[in-house]
């Protein structure tokens, strides 16, 4: 039982990680998909600004409940 909520906590670090990576990546300002000056950014900047914040807040949480279940001890 206690190997299965260590392989969940695991699982949850492991989806925490990936979210954050996936909305730091797709953002039009820092991510990959960086648009150029001439692409009006500020207006990219201020539409996705909020769902990279809370992805990155909500995957954060994730990761965050995975660690804290890796580190319990067994009841």
């Amino acid at each position: 039982m206690d190997r299965e909520i260590k392989k969940s906590g695991v699982n949850l670090v492991l989806a925490g990680v990936l979210g954050v990576l996936f909305f730091w990546l797709t953002d039009p300002v820092y991510g990959l998909a960086r648009r150029t000056a001439g692409e009006n950014v500020i207006d990219a900047m201020n539409e996705a600004s909020l769902g990279t914040l809370a992805g990155v807040a909500g995957s954060a949480a994730v990761l965050l409940i995975g660690v804290w279940i890796m580190t319990r001890r067994a009841a």
